[in-house]
């Protein structure tokens, strides 16, 4: 799959963007703000619905929008596509704010035709890198399921549809808890109310689990091969799920190599009395304490944390390793390359591991669109197929594209 159009109406700090692709992919250099990023955090959001750089909304749409015409601020992203049969498709994402709310939509068209975001969402697949990537290591718990959440629901339609429904029970479970552990309960009341949200929690939880397990068990030896390629470090790169469910490491082995049905059954049960056993707990602080949404991502050197005893540059290449299995992933379960998007990537690598890099993304027939402040950056033999357009920011801070196909106002 690759893109041949994208098109962008009132997006962040464009006006009107038209910019044709080769399949090969493109070359953006601009100096820090001046829209190159915009670029591919468009296409992100035409992918997964969602933005890597901020999750207000409101800063997506470009401050001036509607001002002229006297309607509600708005943005709206198209991308044509081609798929690996000749196949062509257009997915078109538009943003909408109410203004006396400050409320913002999402409605998704596939061909026209208005579709929902569990719909949408893998119709274009991407692989990001960008410079923020090290918080994968670093940062929260939140950021690595994120990552997993954004990653799976591209390759996977039903954990897309499970996520979201679980999403919703845990916020109806919630309230309950909360409004129990606020004006107290009896027995019956208990029973009958939580027995369904309970059951329901189960069954969306456990899948959504199951997946993430045999998902990183994959990537985890994917990246560990990528790990030894990239890297001089001879010490073992891996990735481990840590569940807030007591699942020991046997029992997680068991789950990685079960079909999914098979481990959604294995985990119910466990699942389910870990829920009765946190009852009272539950109760008493008026949230639900187990399940996907506590879970984490474990980033490992030698089997002890990457963020306690990797260095920053170890730190970085675990990352992009892991990037790099994603993309062998994606293709896996989808017989398709997802499009690359790298971000300056290359400005946080010394130039042994930039080479490294670039010649490994060098035999994958995938669309690459990569940015960097420099052509200088950017001038390597693996990347001499890419046509290279900079972008310039003119006296009115509207940002322009010269070079090739572009039609800006």
């Amino acid at each position: 799959m690759y893109l041949t159009h994208l098109h962008l109406e009132e997006f962040r700090c464009f006006h009107r963007l038209d910019l044709s692709l080769p399949p090969e992919g493109i070359r953006l250099i601009g100096h820090n703000g001046a829209g190159k990023t915009s670029v591919l955090e468009a296409l992100y959001v035409l992918a997964t619905f969602r933005s890597f750089r901020t999750s207000t909304e409101r800063q997506l749409i470009h401050r001036d929008s509607g001002r002229d015409l006297g309607v509600q601020p708005y943005a709206r992203l198209v991308a044509q596509l081609l798929t690996e049969e000749g196949d062509r498709q257009t997915l078109e994402v538009t943003i909408t704010i109410d203004e006396d709310s400050g409320t913002a939509r999402k409605r998704a068209k596939i061909d026209g035709t208005p579709r929902r975001a569990t719909d949408a969402v893998g119709t274009l697949r991407v692989v990001l890198f960008s410079p923020e990537d090290l918080d994968l290591v670093l940062g929260s718990p939140s950021l690595r399921r994120r990552y997993l959440d954004i990653t799976l629901s591209q390759i996977d339609r039903l954990y897309l549809q499970a996520l979201s429904r679980y999403h919703r029970i845990l916020e109806q479970r919630n309230s309950l808890l909360k409004h129990l552990a606020t004006h107290g309960n009896n027995s019956r009341t208990l029973a009958e109310q939580l027995a369904f949200w309970d059951e329901q929690l189960v069954v969306h939880g456990s899948y959504i689990i199951a997946t993430r397990i045999q998902y990183i068990a994959q990537l985890s030896r994917a990246a560990q091969r990528a790990f030894r390629a990239l890297s001089r470090n001879q010490q073992e790169f891996s990735l481990r799920y840590h569940a807030s469910l007591p699942l020991p490491p046997p029992v997680l082995e068991q789950l990685s190599v079960l079909d999914r049905e098979d481990a959604q059954a294995t985990l119910s049960p466990r699942y389910s009395a870990f829920l009765q056993q946190m009852r009272a707990d539950e109760l008493r602080r008026g949230v639900t304490l187990a399940g996907p949404h506590r879970d984490d991502l474990q980033f490992l050197l030698a089997g002890e944390p990457l963020a306690d005893y990797g260095s920053r540059g170890i730190q970085r290449l675990a990352v992009v390793a892991t990037k790099l299995a994603e993309i062998e992933l994606v293709f896996a379960a989808t017989q398709e390359y997802p499009v690359l998007l790298l971000d300056d990537v290359l400005s946080e690598l010394d130039p042994i591991n930039q080479n490294t890099l670039l010649e490994a993304l060098a035999p994958l027939p995938a669309q690459r669109i990569i940015t960097a402040v420099s052509s200088a950056a950017l001038n390597h033999p693996a990347l001499a197929a890419l046509p290279c357009w900079t972008v310039t920011v003119d006296a009115a801070s509207s940002p322009h594209l010269i070079q090739d196909v572009v039609d800006m106002r």
